[in-house]
């Protein structure tokens, strides 16, 4: 694993930190890394929702008003 640093933390931050931790019962190490760890995953969460976004535009699912998924599947299917 990984070790990383924090300098210079203004002290209201790590205040607020250990607050934080305690009251999430972990230390104030736990809590950072469970911090890091959420922002690596929501990170990973919004490119991914942007390459579904984008894969979305370039290939968009027309629907017929009161169509459904099933439907449009299955005439697809039929065709071939």
């Amino acid at each position: 694993m990984a070790t990383a640093t924090a300098r210079n933390v203004d002290d209201k931050d790590y205040a607020a930190l250990a607050e934080m931790a305690a009251a999430n019962g972990r230390s104030i190490s736990e809590e950072l890394r469970a911090l890091i760890a959420e922002a690596a995953r929501k990170r990973r969460l919004e490119e991914l929702m942007a390459k579904i976004r984008e894969i979305r535009e370039r290939n968009p699912l027309r629907l017929v008003p009161g169509e459904d998924a099933v439907s449009l599947i299955r005439a697809i299917r039929d065709e071939e």
